[in-house]
């Protein structure tokens, strides 16, 4: 996005404001002449001011980078013209361009100035830390106003608005001019969504193993104990059938088991809590409502 530069004059202006107002930009001087004074972390971008000024009003610039033990800084002073002072000098809500055209360059410069979004193999989340609570409320109707739900929060004494939404992410790219990013987050995004449905549909098939199997072994420990103790051999022909296939077939989920006896699942499940009832609790012969639930 810092190397984009709007083509329209009104646009320049709207994306070098949202870049100041975002990065907390002074004025300075007095009413001899002003200043805009800006403080920005990557080189790009305060590039892109010098350019932006130059392009808007053919405006001065003084460019400084000073490098610390933690971070390389980078000060661009641009002297600004007396018609454009009062544009600096705006409240948030007055800042906010009407048109939708230099709504969606406020909205660039802004992010250039105090945003960031997260790589999406971890998480959706793009954020943009405002200099005031008033901002904040400004920049959340501003990607509301482009179709984006956002939400504020406190974080360390700053307003931060943000946006966790997966596709109000890539709108929002998408709305800035980041064609490049937008198709590296489609990637990674669909990367992410098949690992996480193929882990999905994994864990419901183990855990639907696991509660047939454990289904199973009851049906064939009630069935066992009916044996022990010999009344198996005095039930019905339906009920003796049905001991035999479970026992010979302990896990098969009853779908499964009700296509190999030809019988609806209704009428195997019947007869297997029927056993389970006959053989009574110490032939651990309940009846787990996840019988069904297995099927």
């Amino acid at each position: 996005m810092a190397g984009l530069l709007p083509a329209r004059p009104c646009c320049q202006l709207s994306e070098l404001l949202g870049i100041y107002f975002g990065s907390r930009g002074r004025l300075l001087g007095n009413q001899r002449g002003r200043s805009a004074y800006f403080s920005l972390l990557r080189n790009a971008v305060a590039r892109k001011v010098v350019r932006l000024g130059r392009a808007v009003a053919r405006m001065d610039a003084k460019y400084q980078a000073l490098k610390t033990r933690k971070r390389m800084s980078f000060f661009i002073e641009l002297v600004l013209p007396a018609e454009l002072v009062p544009a600096f000098s705006q409240p948030p809500l007055g800042a906010m361009p009407d048109a939708a055209c230099d709504r969606k360059a406020m909205l660039r410069g802004l992010f250039l100035g105090c945003g960031s979004v997260n790589a999406p193999n971890a998480r959706y989340h793009l954020e943009l830390v405002a200099p005031t609570r008033s901002w904040a409320s400004a920049i959340a109707g501003l990607l509301e106003g482009s179709g984006v739900k956002a939400g504020i929060t406190e974080r360390a004494g700053q307003s931060v608005v943000y946006v966790k939404d997966g596709d109000g992410i890539v709108r929002l790219l998408s709305t800035m001019g980041a064609n490049r990013a937008v198709m590296e987050f489609e990637n990674v995004r669909v990367v992410r969504e098949v690992s996480g449905d193929v882990n999905r549909r994994l864990n419901f098939e183990t855990a639907n193993i696991g509660k047939t199997i454990g289904s199973g072994m009851r049906q064939a420990a009630a069935i066992e104990a009916l044996e022990a103790g010999g009344k198996l051999a005095g039930l019905p022909p339906a009920l003796r059938e049905m001991a035999r296939w479970r026992l010979q077939n302990p896990d098969l989920n009853l779908g499964e088991l009700a296509g190999r006896m030809n019988l609806s699942k209704s009428a195997v499940n019947h007869r297997l809590r029927r056993l389970q009832e006959l053989a009574g609790p110490n032939g651990h012969g309940k009846t787990p409502k996840d019988e069904r639930r297995t099927a």
